[in-house]
């Protein structure tokens, strides 16, 4: 097994929850903003399908029938619609998570590297991985840390 560079680490899953506070945060706030809007979305249908049903049921001689087959339609769709619920509030927690990870882990290795540089070791470098946010602000905060460990050489 070869040796690690400073920075990288082979995370658990646990280890995807950085800065937990944050990082549910903005989950929430990405469900909520999707169920306000899948409620207002909801209600603009079920008002247009209500109207129709209520349309179809003034032209018709059976309403009963036709309220029936309605209520049997409506009740064969509820179960797909509360599985793509479901499955949307799972898959955009999942992806806030790994989103905002992208984010989080940046923040905490420079704030790691300043801790290092405070302590005047400025022969740490950061190390993102590949397709972490903030790629440039770690090359920026090394040539720093090289810089400094020049002037002090």
């Amino acid at each position: 097994m070869t040796e690690k560079e400073p920075g990288l680490t082979k995370r658990k899953f646990s280890g995807w929850l950085l800065e937990p506070l944050v990082q549910t945060k903005i989950g929430l706030y990405c469900i909520a903003l999707s169920a306000i809007f899948a409620f207002v979305i909801g209600i603009i249908i079920y008002t247009n399908f209500a109207d129709l049903v209520q349309s179809i049921l003034v032209l018709t001689d059976a309403p009963d029938e036709v309220r029936n087959i309605f209520a049997e339609y409506w009740s064969s769709i509820q179960g797909w619609i509360y599985f793509s619920l479901a499955t949307y509030i799972f898959a955009t927690i999942g992806v806030s998570i790994w989103y905002t990870h992208r984010f989080v882990g940046p923040a905490i290795a420079f704030r790691k590297h300043l801790e290092e540089m405070a302590k005047g070791n400025f022969e740490y470098q950061t190390v993102l991985r590949k397709g972490d946010a903030m790629e440039d602000v770690a090359k920026a905060l090394n040539r720093a840390s090289e810089l400094l460990m020049n002037d002090q050489a």
